[in-house]
């Protein structure tokens, strides 16, 4: 059996909802994603995208409802959530005085990849994402693009079941930007699915099989970004129909 058959959805919220203090800053929320799907979660600063995010990552835990990842729970089944999961955070970090080599060691290691395996590996990764040059320079010396580029290649590593991607794109030069997307489609061909947050809508519009509008917290409309159907009978791409749902949200 492969790692994503038998579970008809990679991602599950179940009126998951988040508030800190009095603050509600995620509605109990309702989304599935399926394996194979690419998913962008689209809003203003401020909508919730981010922990939405915290909460399937298990960093951030629901105040209500739960989350399920390939029928785990994300709650009470943490780490093997964790092992499915290829993430990128919307500010991605590696230590100052590591390299990207470094860096994809110690992330095969958490993982269990270790020897000739491990080092062919990285080997593949450093060259999908052009880090040849950087591959042995400290992360302290590289640029915000660059060290984007060594966080994605930390996510496919481990050949991950799901991509949960916080504005994977910032910082990436064209070319970039269009290898990580064609990488990603031939990872839900093979039964991956992807959820990632973006402020692109043409972004969204371009890769994503389905998204999921945010605003203040609540989800607005969700569907074929290309054909997108919203409140009040409001209907069209994305890219016409968005501003429209977050300024009457």
């Amino acid at each position: 059996m492969s790692a994503t058959e038998g579970h008809p959805e990679a991602v599950r919220f179940d009126g998951a909802s988040k508030k800190y203090g009095e603050r509600l800053a995620l509605e109990p929320l309702t989304l599935r994603v399926a394996p194979g799907e690419i998913f962008a979660l689209v809003g203003p600063n401020g909508a919730g995208k981010t922990t939405a995010i915290g909460l399937l990552t298990g960093l951030l835990a629901p105040t209500t409802g739960r989350v399920m990842v390939f029928g785990l729970d994300v709650s009470s089944d943490p780490l093997a959530v964790k092992r499915r999961l290829g993430l990128v955070p919307d500010r991605p970090w590696i230590w100052p005085k590591w390299t990207p080599r470094e860096a994809l060691r110690f992330t095969g290691a958490v993982f269990g990849m270790a020897g000739p395996a491990l080092e062919e590996r990285i080997e593949t990764e450093l060259e999908a994402f052009s880090l040849g040059d950087a591959a042995d320079r400290r992360a302290e010396t590289l640029s915000h693009g660059t060290r984007q580029k060594a966080a994605l290649a930390q996510a496919f590593l481990h050949d991950p079941d799901l991509f949960v991607l916080d504005e994977p794109m910032v910082g990436l030069d064209p070319a970039a930007q269009r290898s990580l997307a064609g990488r990603l489609r031939e990872r839900t061909a093979e039964g991956a699915a992807v959820l990632f947050t973006t402020h692109h809508l043409s972004l969204a519009e371009e890769i994503a099989d389905r998204t999921g509008v945010l605003g203040e917290g609540r989800l607005l409309a969700a569907g074929d970004p290309r054909d997108l159907a919203g409140p009040r009978g409001m209907r069209g791409r994305l890219s016409e129909v968005f501003f429209g749902l977050t300024e009457r949200s």
